[in-house]
């Protein structure tokens, strides 16, 4: 529940999903964001003059610490503790210096949140001391965070959020100047789908279609005012193929009672459309826009949320992105982890995806789990159907990346599935947890013999894939390199061409549609084919330098 949807997260993580190499116990320097240079020694206009203090030059925003309050179950962010802080500062030219003007202490929302409602803090700081009106102005705010001392290996990740809207600089201000003219979004756009945020395409029917979605949609003006709110749908190549449009409709102030849109046709409007079922793979963009009356507000930053619909080779009950870490810390040395998924049709379940949260000094890396498939009886884990032999641990593919974990033997797969893993420590594994979409009744786990539901609101990122896309990783092709491959369908031999100035570092591979790698060699522009069978193959062409990929279908028949 931000002010409006696209704040701005400070926290403990660098710029590519690392705990920071400073990270430790003890406060440390985290996160900064910068203004751009402000040009203070003047204001254009038709009486073009310096700026004063006189002026009334403020600078506000608003900040959340943490996440919601409320049950700690059910908290979306980490809230700091008492000995981090978040910084204001601004620079001054004269003495090459950044000075802070603001501060506070670590605190979690309920302060806010249990007397007003809603958990953001308003801060309006004057700009007042002549050395900061100068021709190179700038702001900025920082963090200190700490890690708690947990003592399990793997607890000690991403924390102690702080998150900032509305940053407005401007003169002719007053301290009370916390209103603005803005009809906006509050929350991401939804999933289309029922129950998943992605699917696999082969899996997906019509009636997997949600027929509503939910909106929050805010006016943060002291007075109603006329909204019209519409959403587009677009195919991959950018061609419309739905639109929904809910017109005019008044909306109320949020203030003073927290109000947002109660008009259905704008808060809660239908899903008028169904995508196409199909087995190919393939995505749609969902735009979501908001105006306040016809020409919209001066704040549109807000006024527009996307929806990527994927249809590719899995399912998924999360949106990518771990706001808390999720794992099991048996009383044993043994513990289950069971997640359920709904298939409409048999299919062939190849791999598992997982994304693992960085951890202090990657002490969750050597966790050891072997993967398992369950039945389902009564909505609940019941036999196992699979077990991998091999001892798996957590790679690390990224921010926001998923390690796809490729199983050793296929299993065919139809109804009602849990997918997991046995751990067989009792140290803390750090799974990414997505709180932003809530998939608990799908989520069991044991210690010993009884499979018990999470109570923990948000999804477990542990996503099933299916058929033989999922064991061949496809990559997107290099930017300006691709490669001609003729004749196909071919019988003695296939000729390949590429753009490419050199090809020492281009490798070779052909896989059959089992995903089994049948032929391998560095780059050659003829390709012979007596060895092979009649079929259907892939062809991937590796640029080893930089990994990237590109993959061809090719059809021998002889």
């Amino acid at each position: 529940m931000p002010p409006s949807v696209g704040m701005v997260t400070l926290d403990a993580l660098d710029g590519n999903g690392n705990l920071y190499a400073q990270a430790s116990t003890n406060p440390f320097t985290a996160d900064t964001l910068a203004s751009q240079i402000i040009r203070l020694d003047s204001v254009t206009g038709t009486y073009q003059r310096k700026l004063k203090a006189s002026d009334s030059l403020y600078l506000s925003f608003f900040y959340v610490p943490g996440g919601w309050y409320g049950n700690q179950w059910e908290l979306v962010g980490e809230a700091p503790s008492t000995n981090d802080s978040l910084f204001l500062e601004f620079y001054d030219l004269e003495s090459d210096r950044w000075n802070v003007v603001w501060a506070t202490g670590g605190h979690n929302a309920d302060t806010a949140g249990t007397t007003t409602h809603w958990p953001w803090k308003f801060v309006n700081i004057k700009i007042v001391e002549e050395r900061y009106f100068t021709k190179k102005f700038q702001f900025r705010f920082r963090n200190y965070a700490s890690l708690d001392p947990n003592p399990k290996y793997g607890i000690s990740g991403n924390c102690d959020h702080w998150n900032i809207d509305y940053v407005y600089l401007n003169l002719n201000r007053t301290k009370g100047d916390s209103l603005f003219r803005d009809v906006a979004f509050v929350e991401k756009a939804p999933s289309m789908l029922q129950k998943y945020q992605a699917m696999p395409a082969r899996q997906y029917r019509s009636n997997d279609m949600a027929t509503s979605l939910k909106l929050t949609i805010v006016n943060r003006y002291n007075q109603t005012l006329a909204s019209n709110y519409s959403y587009k749908v677009y195919d991959e190549d950018g061609q419309q193929v739905a639109v929904y449009d809910g017109g005019f409709e008044n909306i109320v102030s949020f203030y003073p009672n927290g109000r947002y849109q109660e008009m259905g046709i704008h808060s809660t409007p239908p899903v008028n459309f169904q995508f196409p079922e199909s087995n190919t793979q393939t995505q749609y963009t969902i735009v979501h826009t908001v105006k306040e009356g016809v020409g919209g507000d001066i704040h549109n930053g807000n006024d527009t949320i996307v929806c990527n619909q994927i249809f590719n080779d899995y399912y998924a009950y999360d949106d990518g992105v771990p706001e808390n870490g999720y794992g099991l810390t048996a009383p044993g040395n043994k513990a289950w982890l069971a997640y359920r998924f709904d298939l409409n049709t048999e299919d062939t379940l190849t791999a598992i995806d997982m994304y693992f949260n960085r951890t202090r000094n990657n002490e969750n890396e050597d966790i050891q789990f072997k993967l398992c498939v369950w039945s389902c009886e009564n909505g609940r884990p019941a036999t196992l159907l699979h077990k991998e032999d091999a001892k798996l641990s957590p790679e690390f593919e990224g921010l926001n990346k998923f390690h796809r974990y490729k199983l050793a033997s296929q299993v065919i797969v139809n109804g009602s599935i849990f997918i997991g893993f046995e751990q067989l420590s009792n140290d803390f594994i750090n799974l990414g947890f997505d709180r932003n979409n809530d998939a608990r009744s799908y989520t069991y786990y044991k210690y010993s013999n009884e499979w018990m539901q999470s109570i923990l609101r948000g999804a477990v990122m542990i996503r099933p894939a299916f058929g033989q896309s999922a064991l061949i990783d496809i990559i997107s092709p290099q930017k300006g390199l691709d490669v001609t491959v003729y004749p196909n369908p071919a019988s003695t031999h296939l000729n390949l061409a590429i753009n490419a100035e050199s090809t020492e570092m281009l490798n070779l591979s052909i896989y059959d549609m089992r995903g089994r790698d049948v032929w391998k060699s560095p780059f050659k522009s003829q390709i012979d084919l007596d060895s092979f069978a009649n079929g259907i193959y892939l062809l991937r062409l590796t640029d080893i330098h930089s990994n990237r990929q590109i993959l061809k279908k090719i059809i021998i028949s002889k």
